[in-house]
């Protein structure tokens, strides 16, 4: 239901009235005026004047009525009828003499003030003389009296009340038209009536001489902070002091002007102890506030680590980024691995080592044969018969045998002894055929050559057969090259003496050698690797050798192909690993044999420097990649790898943490998309968190951690300059959080303003009038009234500093309320946001200022 206030009575109408319009509204309540019969007054009896005479009416018969007993029938009332009221006594002589009296309740602010003032008027004479009477009283009622005449017996005090009295019966109006309870209406109008408590002050400290213009202008000043925004003034004045005066409170509402990153009060932004003590004072005295103040506190903490986790990204999204970088990295590496590899060169054998041994040695037999066939040739091209002298042998034998001591007599060789000795019954006579020379001739170099073979060598034997032999070859005219058996003799044994250097001597002969059994004392399979595969020296002569003695395209091909062998069995591992020094020792070892074959010897370069350029690009593609995905030495990978909240670790583990930084930024950088270098930021944010305390964020650890330079180095990598500063700013407002946490000293009650004494005097009528109607009349209303009247004085004088209280309460939780409070009013233009919030605080406002009621409204 919605209540309306026609002329004075109240009517309760349905709450659809709220809905229509203005016009309706109208139409609508001249309708209800007319069916209750209301008579609009006339204008003569409309005003402030004929509001202020009846209020002087019902004021002065009111105060009658209240102390007549019989006004009204009762029991002991010796009048039947009672005496009737002195206040509708008072209206009929009025209205008799022609006194312009209002009818009704007020319609206007103005009215509502006028009659308000009349009833003060009214009240002010016959109290004025009643309180000097019982100011000597003592008690209650003395103490009141006291406080009253001293304010009421003066030209001041009577002005005071009266504007006391308008501005109490403006709030009551102003109530009633907003449909509040009778009992809300009547604390409307004890506090308006403070808004002129302060002028019994003002008045006492003018001198009643000055004139009326001086008067009226102390009295306004006086009342200011009672009236338009009293309570704005009260915590305003209150404020200023606690900041150290007007100047040091612009400063301060400077500071607070600049906001909280994370949410402090106007009082933590400033850090000044008495306003800390101020909201420290205000908790105190508030439950809802201490709570409130509490969990903001805790808050901050959560909006400090928030408003740094805001400046970042999601971690993972950085952390999703580099991987793909670093797969692409791999991938890179692989194909410069792969490039590299594929272009190294890896001479292959066609056969196996011991293939190709056998295949040398064959060569080498063959050629054996084949020359063992032209020496039987050029033997066979001796003329055999022919008869040729035995002189010089049978000379030189017996001299041997002869000069032979007897117990080497057995090294003479038995056919030496039985062919050419002295006696023998079978020797050669003095001539032999060719055949039977060149026989014994042979025969002698094989026993030499049996004498010098195997452990047991024979060297006398060797040397007597080997004289013998030659010997031979003087006689068969071989030595001297005359005659054509000398001729064909000379062509035949040096073809024998060149293949005897050949295939008896030497490597080849070594190869070639059999055992006294006849076996092969080297197994061809071992051929190369006794000769060519020596290396140095000994290998480039086993080739030369080979070489000269079966010099054909399959001797070759053996040997290139059993070097090849060689060469891979030296430089690759068993894992097909390339060993640049095995390779390097290989072709410095066959340095010599590889000159030989220039062909292969190029080859087997080209193989080693390519090979080895692949391995080098292999280990340091693998070194990369180690160093790649190892998290002790890449950062990225350390990022990447990591758990997200701990992902930016390896950075400040890291003996440069800028340079560390610096990577990581550089790589986020080339995301386009951004959200690497945010989810970067993200986890370096999260880092200064954890450094600073984590859940339990401490400024002061904040600000330490900053202050390290390779830290802040470390975060300008990748934070902006102004974000640097807001990690700063953050950290020192943590510092001012945990200042605030911290005990104040005592500055009293938050609004230090003791009642004012008129107050007292205003409850003691207020509230004896509402008492004795309690009491019911008789001498009970009037110990009603003087406990209402203490009651209501108490209740009055705290009103005056609950309004003060309740803005400086509300300001310590709003910075716009608090910079106000701050600033001196005569520096600022006030704005219509800050007179809204300003305005439910206003006291006396809606007497004097009608216009900000309708803005806050």
């Amino acid at each position: 239901m919605t209540t309306l206030n026609i002329e004075g009575r109240r009517v309760q109408v349905d709450d659809s009235f709220k809905s229509l319009s203005p016009e309706e509204q109208e139409r609508t309540v001249e309708e209800i005026a007319q069916s209750l019969r209301i008579k609009a007054g006339s204008a003569a009896n409309r005003g402030f004047m004929p509001n202020v005479n009846q209020g002087i009416a019902e004021s002065v018969g009111g105060l009658v009525d209240f102390i007549n007993p019989f006004d009204r029938p009762h029991g002991l009332n010796p009048f039947s009828g009672g005496t009737g009221s002195a206040q509708t006594a008072i209206e009929r002589g009025m209205d008799a003499i022609g006194t312009n009296r209002a009818q009704g309740a007020p319609q206007t602010l103005v009215e509502s003030f006028g009659r308000g003032t009349g009833q003060a008027a009214g009240a002010a004479i016959p109290a004025g003389a009643t309180v000097r009477v019982m100011s000597g009283a003592g008690g209650l009622i003395g103490n009141i009296a006291d406080d009253a005449a001293a304010t009421l017996n003066t030209p001041g005090g009577l002005l005071t009340e009266m504007v006391a009295g308008g501005s109490a019966q403006t709030a009551e109006s102003a109530a009633e038209a907003a449909g509040a309870p009778e009992w809300v209406s009547q604390s409307a109008a004890i506090a308006g009536g403070m808004g002129a408590a302060a002028v019994p002050y003002a008045a006492r400290m003018t001198p009643s001489a000055i004139g009326a213009r001086q008067l009226g202008r102390a009295v306004r000043s006086a009342a200011i902070p009672y009236t338009e925004s009293g309570a704005r003034e009260v915590a305003r004045t209150r404020v200023q002091e606690l900041a150290g005066g007007p100047a040091r409170g612009e400063e301060l509402a400077r500071e607070i002007a600049n906001g909280s990153e994370i949410g402090l009060t106007p009082a933590q932004i400033t850090q000044d102890p008495n306003l800390l003590a101020l909201e420290q004072t205000a908790a105190r005295q508030s439950p809802e506030l201490r709570e409130r103040l509490n969990a903001r506190m805790d808050g901050t903490t959560e909006a400090a680590a928030g408003n740094l986790r805001d400046m970042g990204g999601d971690v993972t999204e950085a952390q999703a980024f580099f991987a793909t970088r670093r797969q692409q990295a791999r991938d890179r590496i692989d194909g410069f691995v792969r490039r590299a590899t594929n272009d190294a060169v890896r001479p292959v054998a066609q056969r196996s080592e011991a293939e190709n041994s056998a295949r040398v040695s064959e060569q080498i037999r063959t050629a054996e044969q084949r020359a063992d066939a032209e020496e039987a040739q050029l033997w066979d091209a001796v003329p055999r018969g022919v008869q040729v002298s035995t002189g010089n042998a049978r000379r030189v034998a017996n001299e041997l045998i002869q000069a032979t001591p007897r117990a080497q007599q057995n090294d003479i060789p038995r056919v030496v002894r039985d062919l050419l000795g002295e006696g023998s019954n079978s020797g050669f006579a003095e001539n032999e055929t060719v055949g039977e020379m060149h026989g014994l001739y042979s025969e002698l170099r094989r026993v030499a050559r049996s004498a010098m073979a195997g452990n047991d060598q024979n060297r006398n034997m060797a040397r007597i057969a080997n004289n013998v032999a030659d010997a031979i070859l003087d006689d068969l005219g071989a030595r001297g090259g005359g005659g054509e058996v000398g001729r064909a003799i000379n062509e035949a044994r040096a073809y024998s003496a060149a293949k005897h250097e050949i295939f008896d001597r030497g490597t080849v002969g070594r190869l070639l050698k059999r055992t006294l059994d006849g076996d092969e004392q080297i197994n061809p399979d071992l051929t190369l690797e006794r000769s060519v595969g020596r290396g140095g020296t000994s290998g480039r002569l086993g080739m030369e050798e080979i070489t000269r003695a079966a010099d054909t395209d399959a001797t070759q091909e053996g040997i290139e192909d059993y070097l090849r062998s060689r060469f891979d069995r030296a430089a690759f591992k068993s894992d097909g690993a390339f060993s640049e020094t095995g390779a390097r020792n290989f072709m410095r070892d066959n340095r010599e044999t590889l000159d030989r074959v220039p062909y292969l010897r190029d080859t087997l370069d080209e193989a080693v420097r390519t090979q080895s350029r692949a391995a080098s690009a292999q280990a340091r593609g693998n070194r990369a990649r180690s160093d790649m995905d190892n998290p002790s030495r890449s950062s990225t990978a350390a990022f990447e790898t990591a758990a997200p909240e701990n992902a930016v670790d390896q950075v400040f583990k890291a003996r440069r943490p800028s340079v560390e930084a610096r990577g990581l930024a550089a790589t986020a950088r080339k995301d386009t998309s951004g959200q690497a270098l945010d989810g970067l930021r993200g986890s370096l944010a999260d880092y200064v968190i954890r450094r600073s305390g984590g859940d339990e964020l401490s400024g002061r650890k904040m600000r330490e951690f900053l202050r390290v330079p390779e830290n802040r180095a470390a975060l300008a990598q990748v934070f902006k300059p102004e974000e640097l500063r807001r990690f700063d700013q953050v950290a020192t407002e943590l510092v001012k959080a945990d200042t605030a946490r911290k005990p104040t000293r005592d500055i009293g009650a938050v609004s230090n303003r003791s009642p004012n004494r008129l107050i007292e005097y205003v409850a003691r009528v207020v509230a004896a009038r509402q008492g004795a109607k309690a009491g019911g009349g008789g001498g009970g209303s009037i110990q009603t009234a003087q406990m209402a009247s203490g009651r209501v004085k108490q209740l009055l004088g705290n009103l005056q500093n609950d309004k003060a209280e309740q803005l400086l309460i509300d300001a310590i939780e709003d910075p716009e309320l608090f910079r106000l409070l701050l600033t001196d009013p005569g520096q600022i233009k006030l704005k219509a946001q800050q007179v809204n919030r300003l305005v439910p605080y206003f006291t006396g406002g809606l007497a004097t200022r009608p216009e900000e009621r309708e803005a806050a409204q």
